[in-house]
């Protein structure tokens, strides 16, 4: 090669260096710790208000940064079980309402499943990752001596950095090194992903759209949603919002995901109704061996026992056993590598009709037939009859129509029988009670609720209030 060869040779590759997209691997820069103190409802945790910096590297070449809050809730002593959970943190509100509140954020997780987190010995972080919100708020709180919400200050640079963000919350469980000081967090081996509607858009977006290729999270426990995305876009203010999905992921290869589905999510996500998405019959994928779906009969979307919005007629029905199961039973399928898969799929009966609105089969009370049956409602157990409802739940509220609040409508109704109702039904307490066993005796051994869910759900049956006259036999 001549001289003048080898020096055009040597100009292409500058040139071709110069243009190349410059790859920034995203990382974890550092971790303030804004406060802490030890956790009041559970002995041995310590609860941190935390800001996590971060650089993420696009795939455009381009490099941002984030400032972000986040609730860390670890355990301090031998507890400690090794596995997290990154709650997506739900800020749905910001996207309906104006903003007249900081105190708009929901920890959903935390709502479904009280204190069993904690009970047995998870590290638990909640997380922000929605620009929408922190354009709102701003990158930190006033001093002036108000009570402010930690979880909606923080600095996002691009609504799509939110995949990054939410895949750092992970990556800090697992590696904590950064974090300052000797007292925090020791690492988990296996971390999970929650999201409740919102959250749960973002999680199924992540899923369809394979944004997480080297399986940081080990599993996914998505709640109370149909099948629609939550999108990224840089377009203010809502920087994105619900959306159709790409085709989810059928053949496996992807984390364990248990999804969990109430009766208002069969029927709410639908142009025709909020304007966006397919209902929950879409996100079934009986074909995947790494995906179960429950859905919850006489539930809806937001049960007053997970979220209540003060109405006089809010669905009553407690979900929570379910919840409480469903992590536990991720936790087992994601740590075990398969030696513990949990309990299959219950679908409700019925079908989509020809504009794919599901048209359920329902049961002599109202309740959509199928699914997963708590005692709320009435189920077949064996041949006998089992669960011993006290009145009709209703998926959707109309108080929530006139004017339109989707909260509202989507918190669904609770009737309760009248007396004469229920005197036809049991003959005594004895015979409610045993139906109430028999109920929770079959979830518990068939693993859609704890033993220790059981055991509450038959003690709550000696203690219910009911009509004078059962008391005793007749």
């Amino acid at each position: 090669m001549n001289n003048r060869t080898a020096w055009k040779a040597a100009t292409r590759a500058l040139i071709a260096l110069t243009l190349a997209p410059i790859t920034v691997e995203a990382a974890i820069t550092s971790v303030t710790v804004n406060a802490s103190r030890n956790y009041e409802s559970a002995r041995g945790y310590t609860y941190a208000e935390i800001t996590l910096h971060g650089t993420v590297g696009r795939a455009d070449g381009s490099v941002g940064g984030y400032a972000v809050p986040a609730v860390l809730i670890y355990p301090r002593d031998r507890r400690a079980n090794r596995v997290g959970v990154v709650d997506w943190v739900n800020s749905a509100y910001y996207h309906f309402f104006p903003a007249t509140t900081e105190f708009a954020t929901f920890q959903f997780t935390l709502l479904a499943t009280e204190n069993y987190l904690f009970n047995q010995g998870y590290t638990y972080v909640s997380i922000q990752w929605d620009k929408a919100v922190t354009e709102i708020f701003g990158p930190a709180a006033p001093i002036d001596g108000q009570l402010h919400n930690h979880l909606v200050y923080g600095s996002i640079d691009r609504s799509g950095d939110a995949w990054e963000i939410l895949l750092d919350a992970a990556r800090l469980l697992k590696d904590p090194s950064v974090y300052p000081g000797n007292d925090g967090p020791r690492p988990v081996a296996t971390v999970l992903s929650s999201g409740y509607s919102q959250g749960a858009g973002a999680q199924l977006e992540l899923l369809a759209e394979g944004l997480d290729p080297h399986r940081v999270y080990d599993g996914h426990l998505i709640q109370m949603i149909g099948l629609a995305c939550f999108k990224r876009v840089d377009i203010a203010p809502h920087f994105g919002f619900f959306g159709d999905c790409s085709p989810l992921p059928t053949n496996g290869q992807h984390a364990p995901v248990i999804v969990l589905a109430s009766e208002s999510d069969m029927v709410i996500f639908h142009p025709t109704v909020l304007g966006f998405g397919k209902n929950a019959f879409f996100t079934r994928n009986p074909a995947d061996p790494n995906w179960r779906q429950y859905e919850m009969a006489g539930i809806s979307h937001l049960p007053e026992p997970i979220l209540s919005l003060g109405l006089p007629n809010q669905n009553t029905a407690d979900a929570r056993p379910i919840f409480r199961a469903a992590l536990e039973n991720l936790t087992k399928w994601a740590r075990d590598n398969d030696r513990e898969s949990p309990p299959p799929s219950r679908y409700f009966s019925g079908s989509v009709d020809a504009i794919d609105a599901f048209v359920p089969m329902t049961d002599g009370d109202g309740h959509f037939a199928g699914g997963v049956r708590l005692p709320h409602v009435e189920s077949t157990v064996h041949g006998r009859v089992a669960g011993a409802p006290l009145g009709r739940h209703t998926p959707l509220n109309p108080l929530g129509l006139d004017p339109f609040n989707p909260f509202v409508f989507i918190s669904g109704t609770f009737t309760r029988f009248s007396d004469d109702e229920l005197l036809e039904r049991y003959q005594s307490r004895d015979e409610y009670a045993r139906r109430v066993r028999r109920a929770a005796d079959h979830l518990a051994a068939s693993g859609y609720i704890t033993d220790a869910d059981r055991m509450a759900l038959i003690a709550a049956a000696e203690h219910e209030p009911l009509p004078e006259e059962l008391r005793c036999p007749r």
